[in-house]
């Protein structure tokens, strides 16, 4: 039902990329950024219509503008008005916005179990 790889289009080069390597989808109107660890690729496709295809307790909404991988989010601080910093595993810094924050909690929550060796 959910997609595991993306097909893009680069000048005359196309290549599948795997969607559990992407850090985060930001929205470029009319396109998608498509970011990874170190390379970024525009998309023509809607933020609403590629987050239909992703696996939702993996990818999660935390901006109107943007889709992060819950599995590459490194932590995440509070900005004390409701909204908070997410730290991606690359260092970026993404802004998850109050509107958004609950559902992001909840999901970050269920990924990231403390462990104890």
């Amino acid at each position: 039902k959910y997609i595991r790889n993306i097909v893009l289009s680069e000048g005359n080069k196309t290549q599948s990329i795997i969607v559990s390597e992407i850090l985060y989808f930001s929205a470029n109107p009319p396109y998608i950024n498509i970011h990874l660890e170190s390379k970024k690729y525009l998309h023509n496709e809607t933020l609403r219509s590629v987050s239909l295809k992703l696996k939702p307790e993996q990818f999660v909404r935390v901006h109107k503008s943007t889709i992060v991988n819950i599995k590459m989010v490194a932590s995440f601080t509070t900005r004390l008005n409701g909204d908070y910093d997410l730290t991606m595993k690359n260092n970026v810094t993404l802004r998850l916005s109050r509107n958004f924050a609950s559902d992001f909690k909840n999901q970050f929550n269920k990924t990231h179990h403390l462990t104890t060796k």
